[in-house]
Order: structure tokens, then C-alpha cells, then sequence
């Protein structure tokens, strides 16, 4: 099923009916057509400020990802260093303890 808007207000509001006999009256016709269009008219500027929120959300959602992202690969930057640091520190007291112990040892 295809998503296509056929009518319009102008058209509703234009729109021209042939006089019967025993047809609708054409005020009533007229009346109704027109309520009608000032509601089509509501539901469009509706449509087109969910659209604007769609796309207003869709880019805060993608800067948000982006921001994640940033701050995940921050974060393993800094554990990475962290780590990097805490064997470091391991290394050094590692040889301080192998200095004290053979200084004792002597």
C-alpha cells in the first residue's frame, strides 16, 4: 500500500459537485467541505512538526552516539594507560625489592 496523499485543501475546497434532482444540499455540501479542509489543513502543519521533532531527534540521537562513542574510547585510553602505569609501578618494585633483599642478604 502506497504512503500517497491524493487531496489537498485547495482541492477540497474547490471541489465542485454536479446539481441533482434529489442531490445533497449545497450549502450543507459547502459547509461541511470546509470544515473538512481547515481539519486536513490542521493535520498537515500536525505532520510536518512531527516530521521537524523526527529529524530534530534523529540528529541529537546521532551527536549522542558520537559523544558515546568519544567517551568509550576515551575511557579505554585511559585504562589502557592505567594498566600501562600499574605494571610500571610493578616493574619498579620489583627491582626495589630484589635491591633490598640482596642488600640485606650481604
Amino acid at each position: 500500500m502506497e504512503n500517497k496523499i491524493v487531496l489537498s485543501p485547495k482541492k477540497i475546497l474547490n471541489k465542485q459537485f454536479q446539481v441533482d434532482f434529489k442531490g445533497y444540499h449545497a450549502e450543507e455540501v459547502d459547509h461541511f467541505l470546509d470544515q473538512v479542509s481547515a481539519d486536513y489543513t490542521n493535520f498537515a502543519a500536525m505532520l510536518n512538526e512531527s516530521y521537524e521533532q523526527i529529524e530534530r531527534l534523529q540528529r541529537e540521537n546521532q551527536s549522542l552516539k558520537k559523544r558515546i562513542n568519544e567517551l568509550e574510547r576515551s575511557q579505554e585510553r585511559v585504562a589502557q594507560s592505567d594498566l600501562s602505569s600499574n605494571v610500571d609501578l610493578l616493574r619498579r618494585l620489583s627491582q626495589l625489592e630484589k635491591t633490598v633483599y640482596n642488600k640485606s642478604e650481604d
